[in-house]
């Protein structure tokens, strides 16, 4: 499911450049506001614009490019050298201002490194899923959600085609960045068969039993928070991130947020 996504570097560089994009409103939640996100490292070392106030709140506001730079100087630890099968994406999914750079390869690698509070370099993300398994890291686009906690959620997929002819199983997990932590907990399963004539049909359920539509639809959709924006992730091949030579080229890889 992997896309080399340079083709789409002028829609990702409005969340890395110096014109940065602003995060979503939150006016509900504990989520960081515009002010708080001044703390993080900007190219010039000035703070984050602020929205006008013509806008409605903003939280947070991304930090510059300054963190493109922080992430280049440590591509020795994030970059595999010499294979083009890794793709590599920079995210903000906790939305605290600061980036991650994932390097992942599907059944092999998965390694998040996020930039640290002070911009000066960057830190490995744990997880709770284990390293290497498909994965609900490698899609395009994400949901992202709000809970009542203030943190954000994202529904990813895992798909696994290489069980039976026709038929492709679909894991589904929520997923969260918290203090370092990333965690993917799945939540339902589906199970979509293709017959002769094309017609595909799904079946749902989750490790103990069978589930309804309905009741998928409610554990996958109906029943978590709204989807306040989508983050649209920018991966890429070792090939091309091998040819970046500067902090700059990085905004090819970077998310960019859409409602």
């Amino acid at each position: 499911m992997t896309a080399v996504m340079l083709c789409s570097a002028m829609l990702a560089a409005s969340a890395c450049s110096k014109k940065e994009q602003p995060a979503p409103a939150v006016q509900t939640t504990a989520a960081p506001s515009a002010a708080a996100s001044s703390e993080a490292p900007s190219a010039s070392g000035s703070d984050a614009s602020a929205p006008s106030s013509s806008e409605e709140p903003l939280a947070p506001v991304m930090a510059s490019s300054g963190q493109l730079d922080a992430i280049f100087k440590a591509k020795a630890t994030w970059f595999v050298e010499g294979d083009a099968e890794m793709r590599y994406a920079i995210t903000d999914l906790d939305m605290n201002g600061r980036y991650e750079i994932t390097a992942a390869k599907k059944n092999k690698v998965f390694n998040v490194y996020e930039v640290n509070s002070d911009g000066s370099g960057i830190d490995k993300v744990t997880t709770t899923f284990e390293q290497g398994a498909p994965g609900p890291y490698m899609e395009d686009e994400y949901d992202l959600r709000i809970n009542s906690n203030g943190e954000y959620l994202y529904v990813a997929r895992e798909y696994d085609d290489a069980t039976v002819e026709n038929e492709v199983t679909i894991y589904y997990y929520v997923m969260s960045l918290s203090n370092g932590k990333l965690r993917a907990n799945q939540i339902a399963t589906e199970i979509r068969t293709t017959d002769e004539s094309g017609k595909v049909s799904s079946r749902y359920g989750d490790d103990e039993f069978e589930m309804t539509e309905k009741e998928f639809r409610e554990k996958t959709e109906t029943g978590l928070p709204k989807i306040e924006y989508k983050q649209k992730v920018s991966w890429t091949d070792g090939n091309a991130v091998a040819g970046m030579n500067d902090a700059k080229a990085l905004e090819a890889i970077c998310f960019k947020l859409v409602k």
